[in-house]
């Protein structure tokens, strides 16, 4: 980005140069366009400069976002990352618990599985 301002910058003074240096030639050479010249001159020596800070402006605020988009990013990283190590906490912490848990509430279902079966051959006989 500092480039891209040193290029504008330079394309600028190089403008500038060129528009005064041709007026002060069709001055000198007492010329018919000298006075057009001299209005062009005032006219860029008022312009560019205004158009060089737009210029600066739009580049500061595009660093400026992508300064916040990465802040954004990273704080949504460190988000995502707490999340799954108090997720992963949570696992290790409840996984005794939940598998005594599992042991119980399978045994229920197995014994009324159990007593299904065994209703079964008798509706099917009456």
């Amino acid at each position: 980005m500092d480039k891209l301002k040193r290029v504008f910058a330079m394309i600028g003074v190089v403008l500038l140069v060129f528009m005064y240096l041709m007026t002060i030639i069709t001055a000198i050479t007492a010329s018919d366009g000298a006075h057009n010249w001299f209005i062009g001159s005032i006219m860029l020596t008022v312009f560019v400069p205004v158009i060089l800070y737009a210029i600066n402006m739009l580049i500061n605020i595009q660093k400026r976002n992508e300064a916040n988009n990465r802040m954004r990013e990273e704080m949504y990283m460190r988000q995502i990352k707490d999340a799954l190590k108090a997720k992963a906490e949570q696992e290790k912490a409840q996984p005794a618990a939940a598998q005594g848990q599992v042991q119980q509430e399978a045994q229920p279902a197995a014994v009324q599985g159990q007593a299904q079966v065994a209703a079964e051959p008798q509706e099917k006989e009456s």
